[in-house]
């Protein structure tokens, strides 16, 4: 995939993402409602937290700190990415990709809101989460398959050398 569509999807998954958020701000914010019974509810709230361990586990990490991480390893995996996509010719890594930039944009963009982060799916009892989170776990779930792939091809490439 060339990189010219690799940053199209990231900026379509970054729009939808920003989409859903202004039409729910404007339109939906003071409305609840059950998706899924007892599973999922529709519910606007600002995490004013930043992130879901900060609130989960209580932690005072300041957003300052968090806009720096993401930085950091949106620069990791950028680096990562561009030295290893041409080596391995995995597509999957391409998606991989995608989904962790278009998730690591929405956060900080989602970092310069003054009342927090807007969430808007209750995952019932545990917490409440939106489309990048998704993104995010999306990349959590394909980066192990794309290094297993990656593991494979390397172990072909050895056999073969030998």
């Amino acid at each position: 995939m060339s990189i010219k569509k690799i940053i199209c999807y990231i900026a379509v998954l970054v729009a939808i993402d920003q989409m859903i958020k202004v039409v729910i701000y404007h339109y939906f914010f003071n409305i609840r409602f059950d998706i899924i019974p007892s599973l999922l509810e529709f519910y606007p709230k600002f995490n004013d937290k930043y992130s879901y361990f900060n609130h989960l586990f209580n932690f005072e990490i300041g957003v300052f700190f968090l806009i720096g991480f993401v930085l950091i390893m949106q620069c990791i995996a950028i680096f990562y990415f561009l030295k290893h996509r041409k080596k391995y010719k995995i597509n999957l890594m391409d998606y991989v990709f995608i989904f962790f930039e278009a998730g690591a944009i929405c956060a900080l963009l989602g970092y310069f809101e003054e009342k927090g982060v807007l969430d808007y799916i209750y995952l019932k009892p545990l917490f409440i989460f939106d489309l990048k989170d998704l993104y995010i776990n999306i990349f959590i779930c394909l980066l192990p398959i794309c290094l297993v792939k990656k593991s494979l091809v390397d172990a072909k490439c050895k056999s073969q050398n030998n």
